[in-house]
């Protein structure tokens, strides 16, 4: 693909694939009535830490984006993303070989982090090193790796590594990319609270002249698509029983960040409690229902990024 295609593709993927689940957190911690504080709990800390790590990926891809001749050494000069574009943020490419096709790119924010226009906060570096050629090349692969990385204070360690398994494009305005994402990190919070975080999902992304769809699914051979233990010391897992489908036409006509079909369930494994979320059958609107102990619940999740 040229150069502005690789851009187009950037940007879509910014904009669908990793806002999602931070805007479950305030519907799932404010129901009350028929389910207890630890399963509400439960629900917003897996979505937060799912949130803040799963950024990492969409960062990566800017980063990668933003020198199209890879110059090793070379900083870029502009770019649009605005957790990357503050005074005393540099991207820095090294190791990068004659075909372009390895190399490493190192994002390091200044002194003083880097503000969002939504007033997140960003400090410390990241480093992805990719082989096998661009991130959207099927046998492609980058890894990346936090060093003394936080978002608003809360400290993210550990590495990722976004494998392309499928690339097919027919035409210029058709393709379909598949990812396996595969991570292990560790979150800490100002009050030193931590948590840990295990990830083996498969992400494909279907374009067509009539919009996009992400297909999320358990990473291939995975009995789950995440587990850990969260900031309050209890251990979950997180299975995706039907594929979780996300449709750019929603993020763009409804502002509708969550899937708009598919089954996860978040199961508490230290109480052998699970939750079943439920995102409908293809409706684009912001309504999910949860399930605990046989009672349901429809809500509607809320545009903020509210957190217990």
């Amino acid at each position: 693909m040229e150069n502005k295609q690789r851009k187009s593709l950037g940007l879509k993927l910014s904009i669908l694939c990793f806002a999602a689940f931070a805007f479950i957190i305030s519907s799932c911690s404010k129901s009350s009535d028929n389910f207890s504080a630890e399963n509400s709990q439960l629900a917003s800390n897996e979505s937060d830490q799912e949130s803040t790590t799963d950024e990492t990926d969409d960062l990566a891809i800017s980063a990668l984006n933003s020198n199209a001749t890879y110059a090793a050494g070379g900083r870029s000069e502009t770019i649009s993303d605005d957790r990357l574009s503050c005074s005393g943020t540099t991207i820095v490419f090294s190791n990068v070989n004659v075909e372009k096709t390895s190399g490493t790119v190192t994002i390091t924010f200044g002194p003083d982090g880097c503000t969002d226009k939504k007033g997140n906060v960003r400090k410390g570096q990241i480093v992805i090193t990719w082989s096998g050629g661009w991130w959207f090349h099927q046998g492609a692969s980058h890894t990346i790796t936090l060093n003394n990385y936080s978002i608003n204070g809360v400290a993210i360690e550990g590495t990722r590594t976004v494998t392309c398994t499928a690339f097919t494009a027919p035409s210029a305005t058709i393709y379909s990319i598949t990812w396996d994402v595969v991570a292990s990190h560790t979150l800490t919070w100002p009050d030193n609270t931590t948590a840990t975080r295990v990830v083996s999902k498969t992400r494909k992304w279907d374009h067509t002249p009539n919009g996009d769809t992400f297909t999320v699914t358990n990473g291939v051979g995975a009995d789950v698509a995440a587990s850990g233990t969260n900031r309050h010391g209890k251990a979950y897992t997180v299975n995706i029983t039907s594929p979780l489908i996300y449709l750019g036409s929603c993020v763009l006509s409804n502002k509708v960040f969550i899937p708009v079909s598919g089954v996860k369930i978040i199961t508490d494994v230290t109480r052998n409690k699970s939750l079943t979320i439920d995102f409908g059958a293809g409706t684009c609107d912001n309504s999910f229902t949860v399930t605990v102990d046989g009672a349901s619940r429809t809500l509607t999740a809320k545009n903020d990024s509210s957190t217990d």
